[in-house]
């Protein structure tokens, strides 16, 4: 016996396939763009953290000793864990950065917090001629959201 073809079979058309697939990929872009944003924002919660957390144990720092460690200083991870015992060593790395090594700059980069450190009348300092009296902390947020920064409180 011979079936007879018939016109009216059940699918879907070219045309539903297609919308269906714009409609993914629209779907699919909101997801990527919303959870980079969302990477984003949480890196810049951890630097604000981080910096946060430093300028605490600085300042304890600062109560024991008279003095701010000079930026020598706090690039020596031996020195950092001497004297900031109270900061995990990733703390002090920023979040965006390609390597697990500790660098800070006199001005924040992409990847590196700043510090910047000066003696109480604005001189260079070392530590060793000229004690470091005051500094600036900083980290350059993602998004275009600016600078964060935290000054001495002296």
């Amino acid at each position: 016996m011979v079936k007879k073809l018939s016109n009216n079979q059940n699918g879907y058309s070219i045309i539903e396939l297609v919308f269906l697939g714009v409609i993914v990929v629209i779907l699919a872009s909101i997801l990527i763009s919303t959870s980079s944003g969302i990477k984003i924002r949480e890196r810049n919660n951890t630097r604000i953290a981080d910096v946060k957390a430093l300028q605490l144990n600085l300042e304890i720092f600062y109560a024991q000793n008279g003095f701010y460690p000079s930026l020598v200083e706090i690039n020596s991870p031996h020195w950092t864990n001497q004297n900031l015992k109270q900061v995990p060593q990733p703390d002090l790395i920023d979040p965006s950065s390609k390597t697990n090594t500790q660098l800070f700059t006199a001005q924040s980069t992409k990847t590196n917090f700043g510090y910047s450190v000066s003696s109480s009348n604005g001189q260079i300092c070392n530590n060793k001629a000229v004690a470091c009296g005051q500094y600036l902390l900083t980290a350059t947020l993602e998004g275009g959201s600016g600078i964060f920064q935290e000054k001495s409180l002296n």
